[in-house]
């Protein structure tokens, strides 16, 4: 989920609409909404789509924070 904060707050701040980042992948607004929540996957298009929109690099937005250099968290 620290992915969907990550984009919704970058989106906020910008203050631009979800209407306005669904025309710049090209897809509707309740797509666009239901990526945005994680509820659809999106594709490597709209990653770079969005990153550059918001002057960022892919895994700045996309990659979970909690992730490590190998792809994955350590158990405790």
């Amino acid at each position: 989920m620290a992915v969907e904060k990550e984009l919704i707050a970058l989106r906020t701040e910008e203050k631009i609409s979800r209407k306005e980042m669904a025309k710049l992948i090209g897809v509707t607004p309740e797509t666009y909404r239901k990526k945005e929540l994680g509820e659809n996957d999106w594709w490597g298009a709209e990653m770079f789509l969005v990153a550059s929109r918001f002057n960022k690099r892919i895994d700045d937005i996309f990659l979970d924070k909690k992730s490590t250099k190998s792809g994955y968290e350590k158990a405790s």
